[in-house]
């Protein structure tokens, strides 16, 4: 939203100063128009008054009866056919200034529409710099919220960070002891199944004790059968 408010603010600038531009280009105008129109009426008076001196020299002559020597005639000649084409050129040049009034006229009207474009333009540029305070003045209140928001947060992940440590070296201390602990177990187990051999072999061995013992006792019967035997032959 604040780039968008920027881009029409820089727009509406742009469109202000070819208005602007527009103001000094007919201000430029009338100027040239003014100096134009000054000069033109100079040369017209000047061309007319010579005009008009050297007819009224050529009536006098005339009225004296002196005769007018021919480069004078032609001069006057030339003169009166310069007039002519200078009227010609009076009228185009009329003309031309005509179009040039009809021209300031349509440019004034369109300056009177430039300013009020200017007008809206510097209303619409003020709004939207108002809008871009604002805009602004809301970032920053963010951005403050966000700043104090990230710094709860570190403090909050710090600790964290310090309670995970904390918990690691638990952690591992536990699994220190539950190595401990298995490695006792296992020797215990070794021990248990060492004694369940030893067990075992004694009871083999017990078991082969009282089979030997039996055969014995067999053999000490056998014997004693015997020698009763014997003595009741003798």
């Amino acid at each position: 939203m604040l780039e968008s408010t920027r881009t029409e603010l820089a727009e509406c600038m742009t469109a202000l100063q070819e208005r602007l531009d527009s103001s000094c280009e007919l201000e430029a105008c009338r100027l040239r128009y003014r100096d134009l129109k000054l000069r033109y009426n100079e040369a017209v008076s000047e061309f007319q008054d010579r005009i008009c001196t050297l007819e009224a020299q050529l009536a006098a002559a005339s009225s004296f009866g002196v005769l007018v020597p021919p480069d004078t005639a032609r001069r006057i000649a030339d003169l009166k056919s310069q007039f002519a084409r200078s009227q010609s050129d009076l009228q185009v040049a009329r003309d031309r200034l005509s179009a040039l009034a009809s021209e300031l006229r349509e440019s004034a009207t369109s300056h009177k529409a430039a300013q009020a474009g200017v007008a809206r333009l510097e209303a619409a540029i003020k709004r939207k710099n108002c809008r871009l305070r604002t805009l602004n003045d809301n970032y920053e209140r963010r951005l403050r919220v966000a700043d104090t928001t990230i710094d709860t947060h570190t403090a909050e992940l710090g600790r964290l960070q310090d309670r995970v440590s904390t918990l690691d070296r638990d952690l591992q201390q536990v699994s220190q002891r539950v190595r401990v602990a298995i490695s006792q177990s296992d020797q215990a187990r070794a021990e248990r199944i060492a004694n369940q051999d030893r067990a075992s072999a004694a009871r083999d061995t017990f078991a082969r004790l009282e089979k030997w013992i039996n055969q014995v006792e067999k053999s000490q019967k056998s014997r004693q059968d015997l020698e009763l035997a014997l003595a009741t032959l003798q």
